[in-house]
């Protein structure tokens, strides 16, 4: 199943809002800058230069460039992520596993290789989670809900099965998130080269089959 870009997620996203085709504009330079540029290396001129709007358009409506860092990351965290999450559970639905080792396999290569994909977009977002782990906590914690409500069935059968740890789920996804975005955050933030998505899918597998096995 190809899933939906963020850039793309957000874009619908604005476009339910009561902004004005200007004030749209001007959030989705934004994003593309702060992407491209960083936040601190993008100015309101820059924006409103791609935006095709004066500078003062840009102030008008959302003050400052920390109120359009704000404006970018609200819809991320209410509305974007847990799309990206409801598209990966309708992913998990459609596909069949014949073990726990294939499911895991499958997940942490989906979410790696979308990470990756999404390198830009998602930098600014780590970027301010690091810095305000509030953020990370509420993200967390949302979407935790969303995807357990998704896997609860699939990991009652792997339990049965003698393949998987019997711990509530909503533990057993918070290990497999905190391991997954562990090796996530070092390769967006600090580093431009690919991720071997095979390699640090087998690392990343390794540790977590592991973790997660029966215990006697």
């Amino acid at each position: 199943m190809k899933h939906t870009d963020v850039e793309t997620l957000f874009a619908d996203n604005i476009k339910t809002t009561d902004l004005s085709e200007k004030q749209q504009k001007v959030l989705q330079a934004s994003l593309t800058l702060f992407a491209q540029k960083g936040y601190e290396n993008t100015s309101t001129l820059d924006i409103a230069h791609l935006a095709g709007v004066s500078e003062g358009t840009v102030f008008k409506h959302f003050k400052t460039k920390d109120g359009l860092l704000q404006a970018i990351l609200n819809p991320f965290m209410h509305d974007i992520f847990p799309r990206v999450a409801g598209e990966f559970i309708d992913a998990l639905h459609e596909s069949i596993f014949d073990s726990f080792e294939s499911f895991i396999r499958y997940v942490v290569k989906d979410r790696m290789t979308y990470a990756m994909d999404n390198r830009q977009e998602m930098k600014i977002f780590i970027q301010e989670m690091v810095k305000n782990p509030a953020i990370m906590t509420t993200l967390t914690n949302r979407l935790s809900k969303l995807i357990q409500g998704g896997v609860d069935t699939l990991f009652h059968e792997y339990k049965e099965k003698g393949e998987l740890v019997d711990w509530d789920s909503m533990r057993i996804i918070r290990m497999a998130s905190g391991v997954i975005v562990g090796y996530l955050i070092p390769n967006v933030i600090m580093s431009e080269t690919p991720l071997d998505i095979d390699k640090t899918t087998d690392e990343v597998c390794e540790f977590l089959l592991d973790g997660l096995k029966p215990r006697d």
